[in-house]
């Protein structure tokens, strides 16, 4: 009867470059001698591993008659084997079940949450580990890295000999780069809104890169939110496309306009575009007007949203532009101009949505709290409670 082991996934699940394994216990030598060749196909042994601790080892996993997986190992001890592969789903799946028919429990952790808080002083490099799987972007994983490098030693030692007012700043500043650490756990939702026919699907699709969404010149194309994540600044955000809002929609479209109301809720950045072209005596105020009417509800939008306001298909003549956009806004209003013909909007666009978001982001080896147990110690330190 093979002797057990359990196996750990060191690498997020989901299509990546790499794929990492851990195999832990009793049986992890004997499983892995099993299905590991070198790269001249010569059976590994236990006498192998022993003379290569802590040296990487290249070969492959035997997993089938007809299949076989290039890996790269490290051979910590007998009972600690770490396994990189390609990063591929299919590839994971299929190396799990042979490990599991060989004695192998896969153990799975609770995913780490942004409230999660330790007693005391956080220990900053195993909350680390836990969460650095789950990164999504090189950004994040480099800092989620720093804290085993010696980030938050460094931050605390700096702050021990500032004055009550520098600690206050270094405090407002881990503040704002906390907001970066909570795209670890939730990216954070940006809702794009307006009337029909402002072309916002367009946007969405100009914004990922692709086409994620129909675009069609027919009002209501779009009768339901489409969400997809994408990258900006370096960091994960959640792009939702919403239906456009109008008088006599239809059951379908009233549907989808009546799903905004949540969504309005959860985001954080609002792009509210509107068609430049398009008539109105106060098209924002219209706008605003027709959404609670259609809504059916109270519209009470996050109290942390921001609102970006979109002057879209900017390419047409500027003859044809609403007088209204020359000076009906607001001077506190923040305005783009934008089309997806003119790829240097979107490119702006992108850049406002970022600094939105994320006002500051970490200098490389800067020390960021990864989770609210981690911002509540800095706070702490800051305020000379604790050290």
């Amino acid at each position: 009867m093979p002797k057990p082991f359990s196996i750990l996934r060191l690498t997020a699940e989901g299509r990546g470059a790499i794929g990492s394994l851990l195999l832990s216990g009793e049986g992890a030598e004997e499983a892995f001698c099993a299905l590991f060749t070198f790269k001249n196909g010569r059976p590994c042994t236990p006498a192998d591993l022993a003379a290569r601790r802590n040296v990487p080892i290249f070969g492959h996993l035997v997993l089938s008659d007809k299949a076989c997986e290039e890996v790269l190992v490290h051979a910590v001890s007998p009972e600690e084997i770490e396994i990189h592969s390609h990063g591929g789903s299919a590839v994971r799946r299929a190396i799990l079940r042979k490990l599991e028919s060989l004695g192998g429990k896969e153990v799975i952790e609770p995913a780490p949450l942004w409230e999660d808080a330790a007693e005391g002083k956080p220990d900053f490099s195993r909350e680390a580990e836990r969460i650095l799987p789950y990164t999504r972007t090189e950004l994040q994983a480099r800092f989620v890295l720093t804290q085993f490098v010696g980030a938050p030693a460094r931050f605390f030692e700096q702050v021990s000999r500032l004055t009550p007012s520098e600690r206050a700043g270094r405090l407002r500043r881990a503040e704002q780069l906390a907001k970066v650490a909570r795209t670890l756990y939730t990216p954070p939702r940006v809702l794009i809104l307006g009337p029909v026919n402002a072309g916002k699907s367009s946007l969405l699709n100009a914004i990922l890169g692709f086409d994620r969404t129909l675009v069609d010149s027919a009002a209501g194309t779009t009768r339901d939110a489409v969400s997809a994540e994408t990258v900006i600044g370096g960091l994960p955000i959640c792009l939702s496309d919403t239906a456009g809002v109008r008088r006599g929609a239809g059951c379908l479209e009233q549907q989808g306009i009546e799903r905004i109301v949540p969504l309005l809720a959860d985001a954080l950045l609002r792009l509210t575009v509107f068609d430049i072209t398009a008539p109105g005596e106060n098209p924002p105020a219209e706008f605003a007007a027709e959404l609670q009417r259609a809504a059916a509800r109270p519209i009470v939008p996050n109290k942390d949203q921001s609102e970006l306001i979109l002057l879209n298909k900017c390419d047409l003549p500027a003859g044809a532009r609403n007088p209204f956009w020359k000076n009906g806004l607001p001077e506190t209003a923040a305005v783009i101009e934008t089309s997806v013909f003119e790829p240097e909007t979107i490119g702006r666009l992108q850049k406002r949505i970022q600094q939105t978001l994320f006002p500051v982001l970490p200098e490389p080896g800067e020390f960021v709290p990864l989770n609210a147990g981690q911002l509540e110690y800095c706070r702490a330190v800051c305020a000379g409670e604790s050290r």
